[in-house]
This record gives structure tokens, sequence and C-alpha cells, in this order.
């Protein structure tokens, strides 16, 4: 198992049913279905990476890919559905006048250029699809693999970009402009589209089955 991810796992939804439980006793709504899906998506988080599943996927290269997509696929999709954000800008109180508690900060974030830029559609592909070829076709994959320190950076980069890719696709939380649906569409067509095309090259290139290969033995 991986405390990291385990500690996370469970601050994350403490934090959230925090949220909801403050929302409820003000006389507030909260959606049931945005908090199952919240910690329906911590639970996928918390089995990808404390699970059986994470113990072979250091030894055998077909679990690890089930792992990273369960990571990058799955459990984002969840996450960003439950709108973490608009629960914390709900449920924290506003500083009195005049200074900034946790709710101004993160109004701040949310429209702020570093959100700006970490949600521009280009940049997103580029860490979330691109970024598989540079991931999988280079020496990185054998280097990261190497350390436990490397693995976990591996599945922090799976989650995170998972998170960035479905928070512009499907997210319901705020963010500086968002992207119109066609926009939306578009990227989803041209990321499936590469995606494919990296399946086929990783299952052709003659290197990486050698690797596999060696990998798994």
């Amino acid at each position: 198992s991986d405390a990291l991810f385990l500690i996370a796992g469970l601050l994350a939804g403490g934090l959230y049913v925090a949220g909801v439980v403050r929302l409820r006793r003000r006389g507030d709504h909260w959606s049931l279905l945005r908090t199952a899906s919240w910690l329906a998506g911590i639970a996928v988080m918390l089995w990808a990476t404390n699970s059986g599943l994470a113990a072979y996927s250091a030894v055998s290269f077909s679990l690890h890919m089930l792992q990273h997509m369960t990571l990058t696929m799955l459990a984002p999709i969840l996450l960003v559905l439950g709108a973490p954000a608009t629960l914390a800008l709900r449920a924290l109180k506003p500083a009195p006048p005049g200074e900034r508690g946790p709710r101004e900060w993160l109004t701040w974030l949310l429209h702020s250029r570093i959100t700006g830029f970490f949600t521009n559609p280009i940049y997103v592909f580029i860490v979330y699809v691109i970024g598989l070829y540079g991931l999988y076709l280079t020496p990185v994959f054998g280097w990261l693999m190497g350390s436990h320190a490397g693995h976990i950076a591996m599945q922090v980069h799976f989650i995170v970009s998972g998170y960035l890719f479905y928070w512009v696709l499907i997210g319901i939380d705020p963010r500086p402009k968002p992207l119109p649906y066609w926009g939306r569409m578009l990227l989803l067509l041209v990321g499936m589209a590469v995606h494919a095309f990296f399946a086929v090259v990783l299952m052709m290139a003659a290197l990486i089955v050698g690797v596999i290969a060696a990998y798994e033995i």
C-alpha cells in the first residue's frame, strides 16, 4: 500500500464530507450525486494505489497500464464531477471586510493566470495526451519505474493530468475562459484519435515490446 495516497485520499474525503455537513447544518442543499461521485473517485484512487493492483503493477506491464487507465481516466472523471471547489466556496465563510481568508484566496486562485495556464486546452492536451509518447517511448518510463519515488511521481502525474483534462471538458467548478461546447468536443475527439494512434504505436514498436518483456520477467 502507499501511505501518501491513503492519507491524501482520506483527508480529501473527510474535508469534502465536512463541507457537506456544514452546508446541511446551515440549511443549504448539496447534491447527493456530487458527494457520491467525489467519494467514489477517492475510493477508485485508493483501490488503484493501495490494493493488489498497485503491488503487482510494479512487476506487470499489463497491470501497470490498468492502473494507469484507472488513475488517469476513471478516478478524475468522478472527482471532477464532485465539484470540490464549488463546495468549498459555498461552505467557507467570507472573511471580514478588508481581509482575505481561505474563501477569498480560493476565489482568486480559480480566476488567476495560474489556473488559466493549467486549464489552457493546449497545455492540457500536451500534458494529458502528448505526454504519453514522452513517457512510454523514451527511457523516462524505465527511469521512473526504477524507484518508488519515481513510481509515485508517475501516479501523481496520471491523476493530476487526468483531473485537468476532465475539468476542462466536463468540469463544474469555475475557471478562467471555459471552452465552448464545440471546443470541448474537438478536444475530446482529437485526444481520442491521438490516444488510439499511441496504442497502435505501443503495440507495434519492437523496442517497446522488448522493454515490456524484460519488465514482466
